[in-house]
Order: C-alpha cells, then sequence, then structure tokens
C-alpha cells in the first residue's frame, strides 16, 4: 500500500551577506515596492542594533500542501519560522502578516524603516511578509538584503532555500538548508526542511537522523514526531512507527497529515479496527488534496475488514 508523507517543511523570520545565487532578478513590479523609501529615510536617526543571542525560533506550520510527484510522498510548502522578541515592534508587523493583514503589517515596517535600515531582521521579516503575500521576487530580495547585512545569518539562508524549493531548485534548497543548520544550531527549521526532502526523496536513513535529533532536543515536538514516525513507516517497520504516533494524542490524530499514515500503521501491524479508529477520528472536512489518499486507506481498511 502507498502512503504519503505528511509533513511539514520550513521559511524563516529573522536576519545575514549573499553570494547565494537568486533565482529570478526583481521585476520592475518589486523595484516599485521600494516606492516608499525615500532619501530622508536614510537621514541619522538613533537605529536598533542587532544582537543574535536575542532571536529565537517558534516554528508555524504553512497550511497549504501540495502533492509531490514522486510516488509516494507528498511534502506541505515550507514552514515558516518566526523570530520570537516578546513585544519588539517588529514581531508586531510580521504578526500582522502572519494574519494576513498584510498592509497594516507592511506601514509598520514601513513607519521603522530608519531605526532599523541596518538591523537584518527587519529585512528578513519584510521579506517573509512577501513571501506570505505570493510576492516572491520582492521576498528573495529582501532575503538577500538581510544576508548583506549579516553574512552566514541562519534565517535568510534558510528562507532562500525556501525560494529555491519554491522554484523546484531542491538541489539548492537542500545546500541552503545544510549551510543554515550549520551556522544557526540553535534554529531547528532548517534541519526540518532538510528532513522533508530526504523524505521526499525516500532517503529515510538521513531523515531519521534528522529528526531523531529534533525530537532529542524536544520530545513533544509533534512536527518531528511525525517525521521520524513516517521515516520508519516508509522503511517498512510499522511497529517503530505505532511506538511513535502513540505518544501523540487524539488532538493531533484528527488531522489528516498525522491520522492517515498512524492508521495505515496500524493497519500493517494487523491491528485493523484500532486503524479503522482512528481514520474515523479524522476531520475529513479538512482533508483538501489529502483526499485521495484518505480514500485508498479507507479502501484498505475496508477490505481488511471482509
Amino acid at each position: 500500500m502507498k502512503f504519503l508523507l505528511l509533513l511539514p517543511l520550513l521559511v524563516i523570520v529573522g536576519c545575514s551577506t549573499s553570494s547565494t545565487k537568486q533565482v529570478a532578478g526583481p521585476s520592475t513590479g518589486s523595484i516599485e515596492e521600494f516606492s516608499w523609501v525615500e532619501n530622508a529615510d536614510f537621514n541619522a536617526v538613533p537605529e536598533v542594533n542587532f544582537n543574535s543571542r536575542n532571536d529565537s525560533f517558534q516554528g508555524e506550520i504553512a497550511k497549504v500542501d501540495s502533492l509531490s510527484s514522486e510516488s509516494l510522498a507528498r511534502v506541505p510548502e515550507p514552514k515558516l519560522e518566526k523570530v520570537d522578541q516578546s513585544a519588539d515592534i517588529l514581531v508586531q508587523g510580521i504578526t500582522h502578516c502572519y494574519r494576513r493583514n498584510f498592509e497594516e503589517g507592511k506601514k509598520i515596517f514601513q513607519d521603522n524603516l530608519r531605526k532599523y535600515k541596518s538591523h537584518p531582521g527587519y529585512w528578513n521579516m519584510l521579506g517573509t511578509c512577501y513571501y506570505l503575500q505570493g510576492k516572491m521576487r520582492s521576498a528573495l530580495l529582501y532575503y538577500n538584503k538581510s544576508r548583506g547585512l549579516k553574512k552566514d545569518y541562519a534565517p535568510p539562508v534558510n528562507n532562500l532555500g525556501v525560494i529555491y524549493q519554491y522554484n523546484g531548485l531542491e538541489q539548492k534548497a537542500l545546500s541552503a538548508y545544510k549551510r543554515a543548520s550549520e551556522v544557526g544550531s540553535f534554529s531547528m527549521t532548517p534541519m526540518f526542511n532538510m528532513g522533508q526532502l530526504y523524505l521526499k526523496y525516500h532517503l529515510t536513513s538521513d531523515a531519521k537522523i534528522i529528526f531523531s535529533r529534533l525530537v532529542k532536543r524536544n520530545a513533544t515536538d509533534v512536527d518531528a514526531l511525525n517525521g521520524l514516525a513516517t521515516s520508519y513507516l516508509m522503511e517498512g517497520n510499522a511497529k517503530a512507527a505505532v511506538s511513535l504516533f502513540s505518544r501523540l494524542t487524539s488532538v493531533h490524530y484528527s488531522k489528516p497529515q498525522i491520522g492517515i499514515n498512524f492508521s495505515l500503521a496500524l493497519a500493517d501491524l494487523g491491528r485493523t479496527k484500532d486503524a479503522q479508529t482512528i481514520l474515523s477520528s479524522i476531520n475529513t472536512a479538512e482533508l483538501g488534496a489529502y483526499a485521495p489518499y484518505y480514500s485508498k486507506v479507507l479502501t484498505k481498511l475496508s477490505g481488511a475488514g471482509k
């Protein structure tokens, strides 16, 4: 029975110089988006200093998924990661963008340009605001601006990887994720993105290493547990997969990206009734592109129950 990977990949909202090749140059439209930047904005104004130690990261998984063209795999959009700086004005701006209040968010960034024009986090978060809006060329421009201010800063390096992946340049994306994980060892986002790509191409041994490290760092990380369980399921080790899935709760099982594979793992162990129980708990209103996969597993369980 073929099954899908149902896990999210990751973009970071943070700050860094760019020798990275661009996937596309800025369009006329993206240049026009600088129209609010005026010469007066560069007059002397006390700036906010950047301190990378103040940056921490909290993951937020994109809800939109895309079917992979590679047999078993379906990997959602890269996960976006926020810089958490409590009441920081930039966090207020990016929060608006996550809520799709783009004009309000961008106004905050515009109003604070003079204070933050040398702050890599500012440009990285602005890039993510444009990414969330679907304006990839502008996002690319601002991520590279961020890298131009601080070489090898993990968030924009990772985010450039997401742009590469968006454009189908997955080898470049993987290289960016690797680099981001090397220079930003405190961030779990690039590692997670690497694990997702490994799973997509059935490199389960590499994926297990990544997800095992993430679970070791945070034993309650739902995404990492799901990734590790799916890695074992792909290898045919349903017992190990069930053991990991069992560490989650019914709230998680209702999500298609977790419940379907858990159900399939239980079925592979001959636990048909348990598998049917899990499958019936899935919120079918949220199936979306998971619907064909759900139907296949449902058919498998219906046949097993006869």
